[in-house]
């Protein structure tokens, strides 16, 4: 029995505890378990929420049987979560290729410290470079920071 104010779900056969109002994905990342994602950024609103069209998809897992996006499906009592189905791991796959299209630098591939690596190599892309070369010309607008959007791969964090 969960304690008041917090509910217990099942993800991937273990039961965790979360806060009631929790996402599915803020759940897993507090129980430890990695759900890919890089629209989601804690503090901000979901993106899926404000633009749909424009959110990177990839924590998408099954919830009681049904696809979701686990930064803005609430966790529930008892809900059994699945984060590494067929039907999740193509839809993840799907997206990730999608993102890594427009992907415009292979500079985070290669240092291989940035979430988009971690995401790729978690859904099994660490080795396809499929982006498509584009040249854009830095903003030096700021006097604290040049922003460079040949290493933007829309996540939208910087509007929000």
């Amino acid at each position: 029995m969960a304690e008041e104010g917090t509910i217990i779900l099942n993800v991937d056969g273990d039961d965790i505890k979360a806060r009631q109002g929790q996402t599915i994905l803020e759940a897993a990342r507090n129980a430890g378990i990695y759900i890919p994602s890089l629209c989601y950024y804690p503090g901000l609103e979901p993106l899926p929420q404000i633009m749909p069209d424009q959110a990177c998809q990839l924590c998408v897992v099954e919830a009681d049987g049904n696809i979701v996006l686990s930064c803005i499906k609430t966790a529930t009592e008892g809900m059994i979560v699945r984060t590494e189905t067929a039907k999740v791991r193509e839809l993840r796959r799907r997206h990730a290729l999608a993102i890594l299209i427009r992907q415009p630098s292979d500079i985070c591939l290669e240092t291989r410290g940035c979430e988009l690596q971690k995401a790729i190599e978690h859904i099994g892309l660490k080795d396809i470079s499929v982006h498509v070369p584009r040249s854009l010309p830095p903003l030096e607008d700021n006097p604290f920071f040049v922003r460079d959007s040949s290493f933007c791969i829309l996540c939208h964090r910087c509007l929000r």
